[in-house]
């Protein structure tokens, strides 16, 4: 531990606009670009309850930083996943060797770490230097219907071993992480805990329940996410094909950036249905919100390439009370099966069916929309939340050291706000770039 005795926590992000949601944050206020509260959001909470000095790195591809007394925040992008193999793994022995130094020079207590910017098994040098980490996992560790290369059975091998011995506890955010965290340490791995994406309440402010009446109303169908191929898209467009045929009334809105917008947008118009199956693009909050709104249901068409995570849409659907309908691939199925269809992964003909099911059979649809609606509280619950769970994990690791284990008296805990005039704000990174 450092000897400065106030805790130091490192925490390497996502690719979230960290600085954004830190300056909202200072204010008070919530992001306004996201429905959930984002993990950003959560450890800048946990750090300020800890009084510990901190340092968050996200992987956006952004310059720029923001420092003021006890916050740092950086931003270091991945390229090296969109390139060559080579490249890429040797990105993630260079992004892991930078995330190692920092954590030295930083003399940090506590690494909090997602699994973007390194193989795990690199970061189990740290507990020998005396730094505790937390692995908080958001994607499966492999994609769940695809065999391993061998090179992914090696790596996997070595991450074995360090979630058995090179970490304190670890945190994901599905049963199907945990199960392959298992899986590959033969059941022998640190405590696992489980946390779910969490929202405000008043996110439901407005929210109409909207009813179907399949006789006279178009029958709404949203995607929202990346628009890569992917996440399904084109897998869509091939049941939006067959659907508009057997139910003319009705129209699939796409909402999302990512790299096959426009090729999205030509298929849809050669195949002649661009008036219903409309390719919107970004959409912002409100316009989103407004999609969700009167949506009828929600469609999450992943495919078995894609190493998934806990895909938020499918939360925002049951909190806004519509059926959700896919496959397994994505892991939040389990925590809202009773309000979705469930599919085969990758199979046209079964969404294809279950879309029409919700859109025919009213008694069908009234059943799902009512557990959607019951199944929506968990989404509000701080228990189940990222930071109740990595701060639980904190507290244990100050209750075992005695430096800090003032730290654990919140009973006076207040967050002071700093206002942004008071940060020192840099148009780059203090470390070099690659």
């Amino acid at each position: 531990m450092n000897s400065d005795k106030q805790l130091r926590i490192l925490y390497s992000s996502g690719p979230v606009d960290a600085t954004s949601v830190y300056m909202h944050w200072v204010l008070g206020q919530d992001d306004p670009s996201h429905f959930a509260i984002t993990y950003a959001q959560n450890f800048y909470e946990l750090a300020s309850k800890f009084n510990a000095k901190s340092w968050l790195i996200s992987s956006r591809d952004k310059k720029g930083l923001i420092q003021d007394k006890n916050f740092k925040i950086e931003f270091r992008s991945l390229k090296h996943h969109f390139r060559s193999s080579i490249a890429y793994f040797a990105g993630q022995f260079w992004s892991g060797l930078r995330l190692i130094v920092s954590a030295i020079l930083f003399r940090a207590d506590i690494l909090i770490a997602t699994q973007d910017r390194t193989f795990w098994f690199l970061l189990g040098i740290l507990p020998l230097l005396g730094i505790k980490i937390i692995p908080t996992i958001h994607c499966t560790l492999w994609p769940k219907y695809k065999r391993l290369t061998t090179v992914q059975r090696i790596i996997q091998k070595l991450n074995s071993w360090f979630f058995q011995y090179g970490c304190v506890e670890i945190c994901v955010v599905s049963e199907d992480i945990k199960d392959q965290i298992i899986k590959i340490t033969n059941g022998r791995s640190r405590p696992i805990r489980t946390f779910v994406p969490t929202y405000r309440e008043d996110f439901l402010n407005d929210i109409k329940i909207q009813s179907y009446n399949s006789e006279t109303d178009t029958f709404k169908v949203l995607f929202a996410g990346r628009v890569e191929t992917s996440k399904g898209v084109y897998l869509l467009l091939d049941v939006a094909k067959k659907f508009i045929a057997a139910k003319p009334n009705c129209v699939f809105n796409v909402c999302g950036t990512g790299g096959e917008v426009e090729n999205l947008k030509a298929a849809a118009l050669k195949a002649g249905i661009a008036n219903q199956f409309i390719v919107h693009g970004h959409c912002k909050r409100d316009k989103l919100r407004k999609m969700y709104e009167t949506s009828h249901v929600v469609v999450v068409p992943t495919t078995k390439d894609f190493v998934e995570g806990f895909n938020k849409v499918v939360a925002e659907g049951v909190i806004v009370g519509r059926p959700i309908v896919t496959s397994s691939v994505c892991p939040a199925l389990s925590v809202v099966r009773e309000a979705a269809v469930e599919v085969s992964p990758d199979s046209v003909e079964e969404y294809f069916n279950a879309i029409l099911r919700l859109a025919t059979d009213k008694d069908f649809y009234a059943q799902k929309q009512k557990n959607a609606v019951a199944l929506r509280k968990q989404f509000f619950s701080y228990s189940k939340s990222w930071q109740a769970q990595v701060e639980s994990v904190v507290q244990k690791i100050c209750r075992n050291t005695s430096d800090y284990k003032d730290t654990l008296d919140f009973s006076n805990y207040k967050r002071e706000a700093a206002h942004p005039s008071s940060l020192t704000v840099k148009p780059e990174p203090v470390l070099p770039r690659k």
